[in-house]
């Protein structure tokens, strides 16, 4: 006995609605996808005023030094970030930050505090080289589409506000303030950056921006003395700002 299969003719079409699906798939505008950015940078950074403390402990009890007002000198600051915009909210997103930047002092004379034996006076710091490389996570960005066009959706002018935590490696150098010979040590904290700016899409890929950003990380490098041996670490804080302009590409 014979049996006839029917085909169907939607089964029939099947390869067929398969690969006009991943057509449709490939050739769709991005819209579900987010925006991807890498942006390239550089500018100039200045640090206040702060108090450096270097911290020495003796058998009899604690001896800190204390120098006030020390001036830092200004530096240049170079660095990348790349990151994306949620495409469900234009306005959000997040980012990966790595920027490097410095922070000297020049040879200065401070006013200088002694508590354990009670001396205010002044004294002479001898030049120390700050070399800092940091790495933020930009775990809030917020931008406000200005501009918006056909050609600019997400507004040809786009002002945006960053914040969020940063590892902070600190490399110090020291010239003659421990030992005659220069000593290279490091330190890695956790601070913060916050920063704002506006950017300006020239292109549909590419934009120009300018920012203001705010850096501050406590540091403790430890050096040891010459005399005898015991480690002397130098604790400061560094809050700095910094303007800095680069090119961001959008992807």
């Amino acid at each position: 006995m014979f049996t006839t299969r029917v085909r169907s003719p939607l089964r029939n079409k099947q390869p067929l609605l398969v690969f006009l699906a991943m057509v449709s798939l490939g050739t769709s505008p991005p819209h579900a996808s987010a925006e991807w950015y890498a942006d390239l940078y550089g500018g100039i950074t200045h640090t206040p005023s702060s108090d450096v403390t270097l911290i020495i402990r003796l058998p009899s009890g604690p001896f800190d030094h204390v120098f006030h007002d020390v001036k830092w000198d200004d530096s240049a600051s170079v660095g990348g970030r790349a990151g994306y915009w949620f495409e469900t909210v234009p306005w959000l997103g997040v980012g990966l930050d790595v920027f490097h930047f410095g922070s000297n002092l020049s040879t200065q004379t401070v006013p200088l505090t002694i508590s354990a034996i009670g001396f205010s006076g002044s004294a002479t710091l001898q030049a120390i080289d700050f070399s800092i490389t940091a790495i933020a996570f930009d775990v809030i960005r917020l931008r406000w589409p200005l501009l918006t066009s056909a050609e600019f959706p997400k507004g040809q002018l786009q002002p945006y506000f960053t914040v969020g935590p940063a590892l902070f490696m600190t490399r110090a150098k020291d010239t003659t303030n421990f030992t005659a010979n220069n000593q290279s040590v490091t330190d890695t904290s956790v601070g913060v950056k916050v920063g704002t700016g506006a950017a300006w899409q020239f292109f549909e890929h590419v934009a120009l921006f300018g920012e203001y950003r705010f850096t501050h990380l406590s540091t403790e490098p430890t050096f040891f003395s010459a005399i005898s041996s015991i480690p002397v670490p130098l604790k400061t804080d560094l809050n700095s700002h910094h303007l800095i302009g680069g090119v961001s590409f959008r992807f």
